[in-house]
């Protein structure tokens, strides 16, 4: 008599990981102290949010799941917002100089130029990577029939067969 079939188990679904206590007691701080810091910086708050408009279509139009293309085009736009931000501080945080800034063409051709600068990054990069790549892999091919051909100047071409292994033995 056969032996009854046992159920076949259950997969487990992957289990996500947990995120530290102290990571979310951080975050919910710097969100706190951002929210009682906003009215005293509001002119700052917007002048960021309006120059870091491209950040925000490079975040929603990546599909990498670690959005790296979105980071590196925020990091090159807040780098070029940064001077204004400074400008800004140094003649007073006021809404007539944060919209002067941001009524400035000079301004924003630094703000998008330096986004633009990180898009160049995203595409070009890659390109660059593979590009020698491709270049080390065709030289190490090269090296390796240099050293074949030495091989079979020293052994014989039987050295060089293209055989299986177990066919060599048929001779």
């Amino acid at each position: 008599m056969a032996a009854p079939k046992k159920p076949a188990a259950k997969a487990k679904a992957p289990e996500k990981p947990k995120a530290k206590k102290g990571s979310r007691l951080g975050f919910f701080t710097v969100l706190l102290v951002l929210g009682f810091a906003t009215p005293f910086m509001m002119p700052t708050v917007i002048l960021v949010v309006a120059a870091l408009f491209p950040t925000y279509i490079a975040l929603a139009t990546d599909n990498d799941p670690q959005k790296s293309g979105a980071v590196s085009v925020g990091a090159m736009n807040f780098a070029g917002t940064v001077p204004f931000i400074i400008d800004l501080w140094e003649k007073g945080q006021t809404m007539s100089n944060a919209f002067g800034i941001l009524g400035n063409a000079d301004a924003w051709l630094v703000i998008l130029g330096a986004a633009a600068i990180g898009q160049m990054i995203v595409y070009t990069i890659p390109q660059a990577i593979a590009t020698m790549t491709l270049a080390h892999a065709e030289l190490r091919v090269k090296t390796l029939s240099k050293n074949l051909d030495m091989l079979k100047e020293s052994w014989g071409a039987d050295v060089a067969t293209t055989k299986p292994i177990d066919k060599i033995g048929e001779i």
